[in-house]
């Protein structure tokens, strides 16, 4: 009970920042403790979009077969588009046989295979993110994913949302201290923290007139990406 005492009280003086005034005597730092937080955008100019090519077929050689006739067609789409062959994954790769439970006879029956392939493709110039998408889905693609947008400066973009969010902690800091009567001093101590961007979604939006294919693609717009940022700063006040 004594070791427990004694650990209590150290934590508790730990809390406390002693100091010496100009007369030699010893008193408690006083401080201030704020939060600061700040955004910044960024403009993409990269998008990863993930898609994949599922066929079921009786004979493992069928949806083998089917798998690769919409992956090539893909990639028909991508030359076209004239995107590299290095920035189009398609090694993603699987078969698995498929069953069904038959309620009736209280078993697995088999009904055939399942052929997948997983594809990633890297798109250096945003313009063609829609072309991309519709052709793929021409060429037979049946799984899309929304893309994931990139950008090459999103670490200046964050730098200037942590440099936003320490002068917000400072204008929060001396709104108290003058408030309270006091001046602000140093800054004891700053932390940093940050989320992952928000990635907008590139939206579809409908063709002005019906039946206007040709218009479909350019509809898709990236948006910006959003970068949080958040400073946790502990300041000395000084009379």
């Amino acid at each position: 009970m004594k070791r427990a005492l004694f650990l209590c009280s150290l934590l508790i003086a730990s809390a406390c920042t002693v100091a010496d005034d100009a007369n030699g005597n010893s008193s408690p730092t006083r401080v201030v403790s704020v939060s600061g937080t700040a955004t910044a955008s960024a403009k993409p100019d990269s998008a990863l979009v993930q898609m994949g090519v599922l066929v079921r077929a009786k004979q493992l050689s069928a949806a083998q077969s089917g798998v690769a006739e919409k992956t090539n067609a893909l990639l028909q789409v991508t030359d076209k588009l004239g995107i590299d062959r290095s920035k189009v994954d398609t090694t993603g790769a699987n078969v698995r046989p498929e069953y069904r439970w038959n309620p009736d006879t209280e078993q697995q029956e088999f009904v055939g295979y399942i052929a997948e392939r997983r594809i990633r493709v890297t798109v250096e110039e945003l313009k063609l993110l829609g072309r991309l998408i519709e052709g793929a889905v021409g060429a037979g693609v049946n799984q899309v994913s929304p893309p994931v947008l990139q950008s090459s400066g999103r670490d200046d973009a964050y730098r200037e949302a942590l440099k936003l969010a320490g002068l917000n902690a400072r204008a929060n800091a001396e709104v108290l201290a003058s408030t309270l009567g006091a001046n602000l001093g140093d800054a004891i101590t700053i932390n940093a923290s940050g989320a992952m961007p928000f990635q907008p979604r590139p939206m579809m939006e409908m063709a002005r007139f019906a039946g206007d294919a040709a218009s479909a693609p350019a509809s898709y717009n990236p948006g910006e990406l959003t970068f949080n940022a958040t400073v946790n700063v502990t300041f000395a006040l000084v009379d």
